[in-house]
This record gives structure tokens, C-alpha cells and sequence, in this order.
């Protein structure tokens, strides 16, 4: 099979700045950053500086939409070796393991990370998602509730919460 640069003729500053594009505009097409980010990261590594870190995780998550466990590994793997004590890299192996419904462990991740950080928002977002996910949706509401208490302004939040209170009532 011809490889992304080959199909669609681009380089490799073409591919990081798609990749980079996605990014900024949010874009979940997950099928299309694993093609060009496995690309990206296998063939010319070496030439993204720093750039090389927030591609890991760009990657890492949609491997992990994908079902691409292998790549989402190496990916954290990377990540872990660069910055070993990161909470963020703590999340993402977190969401791993949520991905292979290993939801105990998952959430020992997300508390170990509230242990030293207890306002890390993405954590208990994290937490949360595993409830919804094991379709404990009374529960979800409950922790979201608690969440809302402490930051109000998050709207992703509150509509969230909407959803779960619309869905459980239906």
C-alpha cells in the first residue's frame, strides 16, 4: 500500500502541519491522524523537534479511537521516557487502559494524579467518563454535580451533564 506522502505527493512539514491543523481546529478524524501521524512519527522523527511530544499524543489518542493499541503503546512509551512524572502522560496512560475497558486500574491512574493534584480537571473528567462508560449513569451525574460545584464555567461540563440527565429520563 502507497504510504500517505506518496498518495497524496505532500512532505513531511506538509503532514506535521496538517497534523497541527487538526489539532488547533479540534478535529476528530481519528482514521486520518493515525495514517498520517504513524507516517510522520516512523519516518521522520527526527526532523520534528519538539513538535515530535504533542504529535505523540495527538497520535496516542486517535490509535486509541482506533482500536490501535499497538501504536497508542509506542506512543506512551515515548512520552513516558521523555517526561516520566507528568501528569498529563499519567492521564493518557489512563486513557489507555480505559480503552481496553481495564477501568480499575484506569481509575487508580486519575487518583493517583488527584493525590498530588486535586483541581487537575482532566482527571476527573477522566473519572467520569469511566462511570458513563460502565453505564453508570446516576453516578456520573452525581460526580458532575460535585465537579460543577468547583468550576462553574465549564460549559463542556454542564452540557455533559444535560446529556446524561436527558438520556437517563428517556
Amino acid at each position: 500500500m502507497a504510504s500517505v506522502s506518496e498518495m497524496y505527493d505532500v512532505g513531511w512539514e506538509e503532514m506535521r502541519d496538517k497534523l497541527r491543523k487538526w489539532r488547533e481546529d479540534n478535529c476528530r478524524n481519528s482514521e486520518q491522524i493515525v495514517d498520517v501521524g504513524e507516517e510522520l512519527i516512523s519516518d521522520h522523527g527526527s526532523k520534528l523537534g519538539d513538535d515530535i511530544w504533542i504529535i505523540y499524543e495527538q497520535v496516542m489518542i486517535a490509535a486509541l479511537d482506533c482500536s490501535r493499541d499497538d501504536l497508542a503503546l509506542t506512543c506512551l512509551q515515548e512520552l513516558r521516557k521523555q517526561f516520566p512524572d507528568s501528569h498529563r502522560v499519567k492521564r493518557l496512560s489512563g486513557m489507555r487502559l480505559e480503552a481496553l475497558e481495564r477501568y480499575d486500574e484506569a481509575s487508580k491512574h486519575y487518583d493517583a494524579i488527584l493525590q498530588d493534584d486535586p483541581t487537575n480537571t482532566a482527571a476527573r473528567k477522566r473519572k467520569i467518563s469511566i462511570l458513563k462508560a460502565q453505564g453508570k449513569s446516576a453516578e456520573a451525574i452525581r460526580e458532575l454535580n460535585e465537579y460543577l460545584e468547583q468550576f462553574v464555567a465549564d460549559q463542556e461540563a454542564w452540557h455533559e451533564l444535560s446529556e446524561l440527565y436527558i438520556n437517563e429520563h428517556e
